[in-house]
């Protein structure tokens, strides 16, 4: 099971930034999930790790650009799934 410390690797920004954290354990499901809100970015970061899945999956909304931003990584097929939806477009990378 992932430690605190590794999830705080995934999702901190470097950067002196105030907000809102948490972070939940769900042991019946082994997964661990941050959520955290940055005000003056205007933006939203959730990073969820699913053990039993083998994947990451960070999900940000960016309210000043209006775009969702949606990054998978399963470990099994050992390949990265990127989506990105912008003012009706999208788009998807492998």
């Amino acid at each position: 099971m992932a430690g605190n410390h590794e999830m705080g690797s995934l999702w901190s920004s470097g950067d002196s930034i105030e907000g809102a954290r948490s972070l939940r354990s769900d042991r019946a499901f082994d997964r661990y999930v941050a959520t955290k809100l940055w005000f003056e970015l205007g933006r939203y970061v959730a990073i969820e790790l699913c053990l039993e899945l083998g994947r990451y999956v960070a999900t940000e909304l960016l309210l000043e650009l209006d775009r969702y931003v949606a990054t998978e990584l399963w470990l099994e097929p050992s390949c990265y799934v990127a989506t990105e939806q912008s003012f009706g477009s999208s788009s998807v990378a492998t």
